[in-house]
């Protein structure tokens, strides 16, 4: 086998390994902060006005087929394999439009550093699919260029072929224009040329480029003032970092790596070609080179807490309470929204009472979350309010999230505008909603059992939404949102038998350490709900409350707590007291009673609503 036949057989390896390996790191590590996050935040429909809405922007076919592809990671294994074949053809044109200034199969781990950058700008929430197209549009019009070996051709088709990439590929445009400029000042002039024709063919040279940077000027411009409306930023640079909601370093380096890489590898190439370095020595080192490069993109695009924080939404919204909680418990440091999920997880399954304190607290603030008008606020903030059947105030959540979404109305949201207004037996909103998902691919099943949803509850007012909350009634009251128990005082005494509502008014207390309306809560609705016996977290802040000297005389008979939990708080008691000062028995005190309300009480500073809270931000 010939040096070169190797040569590009090692080539040819490393790319399927490549490609194996971004398909197992999306499919096993990025399913849910990158799959699922983006196909939930859009919905892509098969209909002549969601067309025309992508194509009256500037790169609108380009984020139209993104979208169109996007739909796909609702399959997780087909979403990991589009990631990897775009990152993969990336390579491949990067790599051939190299070839036109030398070989580049000699450095061809040079190809692999805009793939490895690419994979990590993937992990972004605010990087979608359809920045990438648009780059791919503009990689394979520069290698259709490159690939022309006649200059004459070439000066005739570059203007328009960068007209017809702005109004596919929008901004990265500019990119392929600015890669044709570095391309034809880059090539050397042929030395068969006489002097006269030599200077004839640099005017020449000199007067294209110049036409091709007035071309880039000029229609974005024009295309702004008589095309579309946008600012001129987005004329200019739709679908490239200048135009992201919150570019970062990573995806500004991958734009910039392109001409950067392209530049360098045209001017040096033919030096690289005379160095006189051992073949498989060249091999090796590109090998590394791409297998670091690899490593580094894995490493930058894997976020473990962002993956958890998006499977647990996923999780809670299958009712999959138990993996919300497991996860819950494994997470790594006391972030809100995973205690926020944990919590409403814990009072699904009917644990909270029980094992509340068994997992990490910060107080009301881990309980419910503040009102702030941006999407993933104003979502995962009605949750909780459709999980004790509040079903106005979360369809009042979902659609301030559909008016806030960066993007499009978005699958996530409107499903749950559809099951709100079936259980509020809206049937003319629900119909509105249910018809974005007729012209869906991966909904319209989803779409067809929800009309049928529709119809029971039309025909039947006892009828229930499989899997959803029970709609709770209640009379019109204002949502005092940095009060959170008024509104559960009003849902209760609506429903005295609403046993979620009475668990969260209870942890709400109980998280704020107010023993006496702990006792309140307790006198005023624990009898409503046939417990066979007081929940052990009850028992503990029921014995603070004795041992606060608040007790009456029929305190002892209405609240009969068992001699374990008695037991158990003499131990806290004297292990607390030998704790203080000591370091190491303070870890053993916390290992001992960790899980109890007691050492919550004594050692946690709880958030309250509206406070401002840097550490277990959101």
């Amino acid at each position: 086998m010939s040096k070169k036949s190797i040569q590009r057989l090692t080539i040819g390896l490393t790319l399927l390994i490549f490609f194996v390996f971004a398909v197992a790191l999306y499919y096993a590590y990025n399913r849910y902060y990158v799959l699922y996050y983006h196909e939930q935040i859009q919905l892509f429909r098969f209909e002549g006005s969601y067309f025309y809405a992508h194509l009256v922007q500037p790169g609108g076919l380009s984020g139209y087929i993104g979208t169109f592809l996007t739909q796909f990671y609702y399959y997780p294994a087909a979403g990991a394999i589009i990631i990897a074949s775009v990152l993969s053809a990336v390579f491949l044109l990067f790599y051939n439009v190299c070839k036109s200034s030398g070989r580049i199969e000699k450095m061809f781990f040079i190809p692999f550093i805009p793939a490895a950058l690419l994979m990590t700008s993937f992990s972004n929430i605010h990087f979608y699919l359809e920045a990438a197209t648009s780059l791919l549009f503009a990689l394979a019009g520069l290698w259709l260029y490159v690939s022309l070996s006649s200059p004459t051709i070439r000066y005739y088709i570059g203007a328009p072929l960068f007209a017809v990439l702005y109004f596919i590929a929008g901004g990265n445009a500019l990119l392929f224009s600015l890669m044709i400029m570095i391309f034809e000042l880059a090539t050397p002039q042929s030395a068969t040329l006489k002097t006269n024709e030599k200077q004839h063919s640099t005017r020449c040279k000199y007067l294209y480029v110049s036409l091709i940077l007035l071309c880039s000027v000029l229609l974005p411009w024009l295309a702004w003032k008589m095309i579309y409306t946008v600012p001129a930023v987005e004329a200019y640079f739709a679908l490239t970092p200048v135009n992201f909601l919150f570019p970062t370093k990573t995806m500004i380096t991958l734009w910039l790596s392109f001409p950067a890489l392209y530049l360098v590898w045209s001017l040096f190439s033919r030096k690289i070609e005379q160095w006189n370095f051992s073949f498989w020595n060249v091999l090796a080192a590109n090998c590394i080179a791409v297998f670091a490069f690899t490593a580094f993109g894995a490493y930058s695009s894997y976020d473990r807490k962002a993956d958890m924080l998006n499977q647990m939404a996923f999780e809670l919204e299958k009712d999959n309470f138990e993996s919300v909680i497991a996860l819950g418990k494994s997470y790594p440091n006391s972030n809100r929204l995973a205690i926020y999920f944990t919590n409403i997880a814990l009072a699904q399954s009917g644990h909270m009472p029980y094992r509340m304190f068994h997992f990490r607290q910060i107080g009301a603030a881990g309980l419910f979350l503040d009102w702030q008008q941006t999407y993933f606020s104003m979502w995962y903030f009605g949750e909780v309010y459709y999980r004790l059947g509040i079903i106005a105030e979360a369809e009042h959540c979902a659609f301030e999230a559909l008016v806030a979404n960066p993007k499009e109305p978005n699958a996530q949201v409107l499903r749950r505008l559809v099951s709100t207004n079936i259980a509020r037996r809206d049937s003319m909103t629900a119909q509105k909603y249910l018809r974005y998902f007729d012209k869906s691919l991966v909904y319209r099943k989803w779409a067809q059992q929800k009309r049928d949803n529709l119809a029971s509850a039309m025909a039947d007012t006892e009828f229930l939404i499989p899997n959803s909350p029970v709609p709770s009634r209640h009379s019109d009251f204002f949502m005092v949102y940095h009060l959170p128990d008024y509104p559960l005082i009003m849902l209760l005494d609506a429903n005295p038998n609403h046993r979620v509502a009475f668990e969260y008014l209870m942890a709400f207390y109980m998280l704020q350490k107010d023993i006496e309306m702990v006792k309140w809560c307790m006198d005023e609705y624990y009898g409503n709900f046939g417990y066979s016996a007081i929940p052990t977290h009850y028992e503990e802040a029921l014995l603070i409350y004795e041992n606060l000297r608040l007790a009456d005389d029929d305190f002892s008979e209405k609240y009969q707590i068992s001699q374990a939990v008695r037991n158990r708080f003499e131990r806290y008691a004297k292990a607390y007291s030998t704790a203080q000062g000591s370091r190491r028995n303070l870890e053993l005190l916390e290992k001992q009673f960790g899980d109890s309300y007691w050492f919550y009480v004594h050692f946690v500073t709880p958030f309250s609503l509206q406070e401002k809270d840097k550490q277990n931000r959101y």
